[in-house]
């Protein structure tokens, strides 16, 4: 079947996570994405590890190999008279361009925001950031970690008695790319009707306060700071070690306590006092030890199995070698077979939703670097040969 943006054109210009990963989500529907890179060395995210075979090769960063999928890659340098000539020349072909400059860290004039939207009205200008084109924080730079903090996710987090606690892999930026991705869509979407472009202004940390649906405004009607989450001792709701790692027991539903007494298999939880809600807070401690003594004797998949047989809901903390060998995403089809001239074939996460009218697949590894200059600069652009040797030797491409 067709992408369902066949026919779009999105540059993708920046790097690292957050505009890359916008630009895989629009790839991934079917938009012709052409990845461009600074000459010589490239998107720094080929720099971050791990790498394949701990080799730092620019082509085996795992998380560039990822981020990159279905995407076609060139170099440009967009500071130089030539490279800015050929970008204007890229920006006439394209409905979109995703980018992560700081707003004022641009390389090049050509790609201020405003003389973007002036010059080429019909341009989606998708502009990711820590905090926005605007406010006293624009040109703050952030980390990850820096991104969940000012976001207020951070700080509700964790158990009430202890710091914090900091979410994982660079998350905030991803988050921001998705959210880039479906306002993107949006904005192609209105342009169909109005013929006009527009700017997308992405905020990563604005991206992640929107999800903490209850704090603001149980801050602005209650004026009080919703904390984190309360330390009930009672191991419900909460990581519990089992045999062969943590999993996640749990009271909800509406089976009756003998239940859950009955499927962890420890006598003493059938003691009268733990069949209520409040007793179980108040005598929280015995049952935690009781449920360490029963939960060692379960494996995770084991116990995942048997409580959802018996309707309780259940979890388990699944690392990466029990995704990969997930039967659930297996039979989902979750994951696809990415064959890549440097690093060779690897299974790769697929697509979240799935849609009727589209089949999701990779239609092309992540780019070697500079992998399309010919066929973009020469075939698409009208560059000879020799002007292409030229353009290399100068450094513009």
């Amino acid at each position: 079947m067709p992408g369902l943006l066949d026919g779009i054109r999105v540059l993708e210009l920046g790097g690292h996570v957050s505009a890359p990963f916008c630009a895989k989500q629009l790839a991934d529907y079917g938009a012709d994405v052409i990845k461009v890179e600074p000459p010589g060395w490239g998107d720094e995210a080929r720099r971050m590890g791990p790498f394949v075979g701990d080799d730092r090769h620019p082509d085996k960063s795992i998380p560039f190999l990822y981020l990159n999928t279905n995407k076609r890659g060139v170099t440009l340098d967009p500071a130089t008279v030539s490279g800015a000539r050929i970008l204007s020349e890229l920006l006439d072909t394209a409905d979109v361009l995703v980018e992560n400059y700081p707003p004022e860290g641009r390389p090049t004039p050509e790609l201020e925001v405003a003389r973007l939207a002036r010059e080429h009205p019909n341009l989606i200008i998708t502009s990711i950031t820590p905090f926005g084109q605007t406010g006293p924080y624009r040109n703050h730079a952030a980390t990850d970690i820096v991104a969940v903090a000012m976001s207020g996710l951070m700080y509700h987090s964790g158990d009430s008695d202890q710091e914090p606690l900091r979410n994982a892999l660079n998350q905030s930026f991803y988050v921001a790319g998705i959210n880039g991705a479906v306002a993107t869509t949006a904005a192609l979407f209105q342009r169909m009707y109005t013929g006009m472009g527009q700017t997308v202004d992405v905020s990563a940390v604005e991206c992640l306060a929107s999800h903490l649906v209850q704090a603001v405004p149980y801050y602005s009607y209650m004026g009080a700071i919703k904390g984190r989450r309360p330390v009930r001792g009672s191991g419900f709701e909460e990581l519990m070690p089992a045999r062969d790692g943590y999993v996640i027991p749990s009271v909800q539903g509406s089976q009756p306590w003998s239940t859950v007494a009955d499927l962890i298999g420890v006598p003493e939880l059938h003691d009268e006092r733990f069949a209520s809600g409040s007793g179980r807070i108040e005598f929280g401690e015995e049952i935690y030890e009781l449920l360490i003594q029963g939960l060692a004797e379960w494996d995770r998949k084991t116990l995942h199995q048997a409580s959802g047989e018996r309707r309780l809901v259940f979890g388990m903390a699944q690392d990466a070698g029990d995704l990969y060998q997930c039967p659930h995403l297996s039979e989902r089809e979750f994951y696809r077979t990415v064959e890549h001239p440097v690093v060779g074939e690897a299974q790769y996460p697929g697509m979240g939703p799935k849609l009727s009218g589209m089949e999701y697949e990779v239609r092309r590894p992540a780019p070697l670097l500079g992998q399309h200059n010919h066929e973009i600069f020469g075939d698409e652009l009208g560059r000879t040969d020799g002007e292409l040797s030229q353009l290399r030797a100068l450094g513009v491409i």
